[in-house]
This record gives structure tokens, C-alpha cells and sequence, in this order.
């Protein structure tokens, strides 16, 4: 069954939306039980590299459809792409939670937390690394926070589903993340600024009669599948702050009998 969608940028265009289905979601192999006491695949053992052929940044959920813990890819990425540097209070924090992740999933190390120069010699080398690789990296994926950050929810009037992907912060002051589609985090008004309704989202509206918009109610929906996949074209400091700009490529949102998929390279076109 097939689709049609508007890319949330006010223009009314039209996309393809292809709709996988299938008895069991698309999702990374789950192992019988965790190595640890917080809830499973929390420090991203259950996940892979890629996805959909993209780079996976750990930040928002994990394999598990829960959430997964900071392990700073999102510094990683600031830098590689602009002269954002973390300070040294900073990269410390990130190499201890880069410790605690391996202390969750493997058990002791050898060494305490306390001890920041063995976690630095321990862990650094393999931080500074990741470092390299996202510096030869533009396409990234991530399963974004719907529940919490975003928002998918039927519009019997206008007979469209409307989709609003949150995306990974590249500033943990957020307001970082900007691109064609997104809903502007300010909005300028005769009687002043104001920030609108999921300010700061990617906008996608698809159309859909209220049969199917029912039948997905039915189900309920299933985080574990839940993607996207963009590019980054430009990653800037603005007053010690960074912020991207991003083409996002895919969007999937997972039910608990099937997907819906929008690729939207479809509409941009080549030379987009």
C-alpha cells in the first residue's frame, strides 16, 4: 500500500511514502537478557554502527526502543565539522561515561572512577578516534525521541498524519539544529517573538484516510523501529554555542505490525 506526503515546508509538494510490512519490525538482535540492572541495551550493546547505511550517533533510543545514555557523540560530531573544542572539564565527563558504559556492560575494569588520568589513558585514545572517522562522516541516523520530543498525531480535517521528527541536539543549550522543513524555533510577529508550536521539528504531513490513521491506533506504535537519516551540511559556533544545518534524507516511524517510510531524496531531486 502506498501513500502520499507533504514535506512540512508550506509548499504543498508531494512524496512517495513506501510502506514496509511485515509480522516483526525491522530492529538490531536482542540478547536473552542484560549484562546489567538498567533497563536493556541502555549503554548501546545492542546496537550497531550503522544504520540504513548511516553513521549511528548514540544519542536518543536505543536498539530497545528505550533510552540510551550520552556517550557525547554529539560533541564529536560539533567538532569534526567546526572549531567547536570541548574544554577539559568536559572531555573528562565524557570519557568517565564512556567508562561507566564499559563498566556496565563488562564489569570492573580495574579501574575507579576516581581516577580520571587511568580513565583518560584507558578510554581517550578510542574517544579521539571516533573523533577522525566523524570528521570523514556526513550522513548520520539516529531513532529520535518521538514520545518525549516530538509528535505524530492524525488530523481527521485535513486527512493527513503530521509527523514532527525531533532531532539530536548538537548544543546541550539545544536550539541548535536548523534545515529546510523544520518548524523555526523563533517566530517573528507584529507583536513580538514567540516560539511556536514544536518549534525547532522536522514537518512532515502524510496522507492518510482515517480507515489506515484507525488501523495504526489499533496497533500502537513500536520505538524500536523509529529512524532518521539525514546530512549534515554545515556545522557553526555562534557565541561559544554550535548549530548545524541538516538535509534529512529518511524518515520511519514503527507500529507494531509495520512501518511507514518517507524517503525524501525522492522530492529533493539529484542536485538538491
Amino acid at each position: 500500500m502506498a501513500f502520499q506526503a507533504q514535506a512540512g515546508d508550506g509548499k504543498g509538494l508531494l512524496e512517495t511514502i513506501g510502506r514496509a510490512l511485515g509480522n516483526t519490525p525491522r530492529v538490531a538482535a536482542e540478547k536473552a537478557r542484560s549484562p546489567y540492572l538498567d533497563p536493556t541495551g541502555t549503554y548501546w550493546d545492542l546496537d550497531q554502527e550503522t544504520l540504513e547505511g548511516a553513521q549511528h550517533l548514540r544519542v536518543g533510543q536505543t536498539a530497545t526502543g528505550g533510552a540510551g545514555s550520552d556517550m557525547c557523540d554529539m560533541d564529536l560530531l560539533a567538532m569534526a565539522h567546526s572549531n567547536y573544542r570541548q574544554d577539559a572539564q568536559r572531555r573528562q565527563w565524557c570519557l568517565y561515561q564512556w567508562w561507566v558504559a564499559d563498566t556496565k556492560i563488562n564489569g570492573p575494569n580495574g579501574i575507579e572512577k576516581t581516577q580520571t588520568d587511568a580513565i583518560e589513558r584507558r578510554f581517550g585514545p578510542a574517544f579521539d578516534a571516533r573523533l577522525e572517522k566523524f570528521k570523514t562522516t556526513r550522513r548520520f541516523a539516529v531513532r529520535p525521541q518521538f514520545v518525549s520530543l516530538g509528535g505524530i498525531e492524525y488530523n481527521a480535517a485535513r486527512g493527513v498524519m503530521e509527523v514532527y521528527v525531533p532531532m539530536p541536539q548538537i548544543s546541550a543549550s539545544g536550539l541548535s539544529v536548523t534545515g529546510k522543513g523544520f518548524v523555526p524555533w523563533h517566530r517573528v510577529t507584529p507583536t513580538g517573538v514567540s516560539s511556536p508550536p514544536h518549534a525547532g521539528r522536522y514537518e512532515l504531513l502524510i496522507r492518510m484516510d482515517a480507515a489506515e490513521a484507525a488501523n495504526l491506533a489499533r496497533q500502537g506504535r513500536d520505538a524500536r523501529d523509529d529512524l532518521v537519516v539525514f546530512t549534515v551540511n554545515r556545522v557553526w559556533v555562534e557565541n561559544t554555542v554550535p548549530k548545524m544545518d541538516v538535509t534529512v534524507e529518511r524518515v520511519r516511524i514503527g507500529y507494531r505490525n509495520e512501518t511507514i517510510e518517507v524517503d525524501l531524496t525522492k522530492k529533493q531531486g539529484a542536485g538538491a
